[in-house]
């Protein structure tokens, strides 16, 4: 008897670690469970892109990077949440609407569902701003100029970088998970 308890301390700690680490993940607001949830969005932005990924990327003849280190150095920083906000603003308002315009009917739905999951991002991010600690500072006009200056090739540019928009709205997320 004495054996099989001195067994089961090991074993009980564990067990009472593992629950513990699931209740302080265990959200009790809406802003919580969507970033707790979000992984399984990313998975379908991810899933999305690939299916259209390679036209936009064999189209892309520019060198120059549309969403460049300062833009994932914008989404590290306390104003990560503004950042994050005034990309897909671009992303939904301009690049979006183009690629729908110029796509092949074949890509519609894939684009679509990118759009579909960026305009709920967004929205959560505007009703999660205390959450998410939103500051003002990310202004869009070095992307905007940047895009301008690429002309009818910044669709595809910016289309084709859509993989590190993803990875950048993936790390802002993942920092809000840490923290709360």
């Amino acid at each position: 008897m004495f054996f099989s308890s001195l067994t089961c301390v090991p074993l009980c700690t564990v067990a009472l670690l593992l629950v513990a680490s699931a209740q302080s993940r265990h959200c009790t607001d809406s802003c919580c469970s969507f970033v707790e949830n979000f992984p399984a969005r990313l998975k379908q932005l991810r899933v999305s892109f690939d299916e259209i990924k390679q036209y936009y990327q064999e189209n892309d003849e520019l060198e120059m990077a549309l969403l460049d280190e300062n833009i994932l150095q914008e989404f590290k920083s306390p104003f990560g949440c503004q950042a994050m906000n005034e990309v897909l603003r671009f992303y939904l308002d301009i690049v979006l609407p183009t690629a729908t315009q110029k796509v092949r009917q074949d890509y519609s739905k894939p684009i679509d569902i990118i759009g579909n999951i960026f305009l709920d991002l967004k929205k959560q991010v505007i009703q999660c701003r205390n959450f998410f600690s939103c500051k003002k500072h990310l202004s869009l006009d070095s992307i905007m100029t940047t895009y301008k200056k690429m002309q009818n090739k910044g669709l595809y540019k910016a289309m084709g970088e859509l993989d590190v928009l993803f990875n950048y709205i993936e790390e802002y997320m993942v920092s809000k998970r840490k923290r709360h």
